[in-house]
């Protein structure tokens, strides 16, 4: 007999960020088949809220995939816990484990992002941050810049080379880690909690 509070996975629409996999949004539809494009689902643009504070980040329809799934029920709840993986045996969901990333600005090559995580994540991991002038995480404002790249052997990926200010506020994604907002001297994580 199953658990109570289990409850059964269900097709759903996701939609992700196409270099870390974080899942963004997600939705069921009535109607079977592909997911729609993106461009059905978000325009433009994805207004995403900015986790531990108020306000949002529009995501450029650019940076993200839409995808069919079997989802796991908990991921509609909460979709910012859940990444989207694509591998050999197929497309799937897997829940985000570890702490989100921090994040320090650099005078290296003129303002960057100084991103490592803890436990370190493996050389090469995916890492994505979507850089804002202080204070400006208001409803429509687009990214001052879009910084990608990814771990390097010692755990840290520099991003950026000049478009960084020591100002600036940053939404950070690693792959298969929650997300993290840098705040100058402050870090807010997904989950609400500040250190």
């Amino acid at each position: 007999m199953a658990n109570a509070e289990e409850v059964p996975s269900a097709r759903a629409t996701v939609v992700r960020l196409s270099q870390t996999g974080h899942v963004v949004a997600a939705l069921t539809r009535a109607a079977p088949g592909a997911a729609p494009s993106v461009r059905v689902l978000v325009g433009d643009a994805l207004p995403l809220a900015v986790p531990g504070l108020s306000g949002q980040v529009l995501v450029p329809a650019e940076l993200l995939t839409a995808e069919e799934i079997t989802a796991p029920a908990h991921l509609l709840a909460a979709p910012w816990l859940w990444s989207v993986e694509v591998t050999e045996a197929g497309v799937g969901a897997v829940s985000l484990t570890g702490a989100p990333p921090s994040a320090n600005w650099s005078d290296a090559a003129g303002g960057s992002l100084a991103v490592t995580t803890s436990p370190p994540a493996a050389s090469g991991t995916a890492v994505l941050a979507l850089v804002h002038p202080a204070p400006s995480w208001d409803p429509g404002v687009a990214p001052k810049a879009v910084l990608s790249g990814a771990l390097d052997g010692d755990g840290v990926a520099r991003l950026g080379a000049g478009e960084v200010a020591p100002s600036d506020h940053a939404l950070v994604f690693v792959q298969g880690r929650p997300a993290g907002v840098y705040v100058p001297s402050v870090v807010h994580l997904a989950a609400g909690t500040v250190t």
